[in-house]
């Protein structure tokens, strides 16, 4: 069996340009086609790539099937929108399309799955640049003045970044590379990117918070903000709320920037600004 870890692009394209020669004597075409695609569900996607497409011509013919390829993205449990169906199966480039179906069967593409890295603090500082104001930033768990984070955001520990009582700015810079998306790729799929983070002040003391993301293309880049204080009008302090917001895509995406700037508001020593968990930015296609 293939290792999933040394499949690369390059691996992927043989698929696509690599023909086995017909065989006069191809036992493989007592087996209808209709068979050999049921049986081709139940196999690693990357074995179909690096090894089965190779065995003859009938079984390459099979897998460069943009159909087939569809149904697999499908048993491997990954949901696509309509809309991104659409776009792949009417994609002029058989095998970019292709390229993309087979790096979502790999479960090997940065889609649909949250891309930051340490999203709460459950590592500390881990993976952010940060820049310290007042004591710092820091990381609790559980909150300290504040209610739980609840079930509803989905995080699997009660960490959660903590500013002080002048502005702490956490950086993550994402590079889509990294998640083997190329920029043609995204412009294929033109992804919603969805940002978001859970908020929540003190019972004791008022915080605001700042939620930033940069988007880079070929040549251009795009900034969106949202900004959240515990002195807005129906806003209850000790309670999580959720920051969101949906960024377009871009030509050429290739990176995005992640910031988040928290502080309180009544500046006292310590702990008691905005606290911030959940961090988010998913390719939702």
């Amino acid at each position: 069996m293939a290792s999933q870890n040394t499949l690369d692009w390059e691996v992927s394209e043989d698929l696509c340009s690599q023909k086995p020669e017909p065989c006069s004597n191809d036992l493989t075409l007592l087996l209808p086609t209709e068979m050999c695609e049921e049986i081709f569900l139940y196999v690693p996607a990357i074995d179909l790539i690096v090894s089965v497409s190779r065995v003859c011509k009938n079984w390459y013919d099979i897998l460069r099937s943009r159909n087939f390829w569809f149904q697999k993205v499908k048993r491997e449990r990954f949901q696509l929108s309509a809309v991104t169906e659409k776009r792949l199966a009417e994609e002029k480039d058989l095998g970019k399309a292709l390229l993309i179906l087979q790096g979502l069967s790999c479960h090997l593409l940065g889609l649909n799955t949250n891309l930051i890295q340490n999203p709460s603090g459950q590592d500390g500082l881990k993976k952010w640049h940060v820049k310290h104001g007042g004591n710092g930033l820091d990381v609790e768990n559980p909150p300290v003045g504040s209610n739980l984070i609840p079930e509803e955001a989905g995080l699997p520990t009660q960490h959660c970044f903590v500013s002080s009582f002048a502005p702490c700015t956490r950086t993550q810079i994402i590079k889509l590379e990294n998640h083997k998306l190329q920029p043609w790729m995204i412009d294929i799929l033109q992804p919603k990117i969805k940002v978001s983070e859970w908020v929540s002040a003190r019972f004791d003391c008022a915080a605001r918070s700042t939620m930033k993301v940069k988007i880079f293309g070929s040549g251009t880049s795009v900034s969106y903000k949202q900004d959240w204080s515990s002195s807005t009008d129906g806003v209850e302090r000790m309670e999580w709320y959720k920051m969101s917001l949906v960024a377009d895509h871009v030509e050429g995406l290739c990176a995005v920037k992640f910031i988040n700037t928290s502080t309180d508001e009544q500046f006292w020593a310590g702990h008691y600004g905005a606290k911030t968990a959940g961090s988010s930015v998913v390719l939702h296609v």
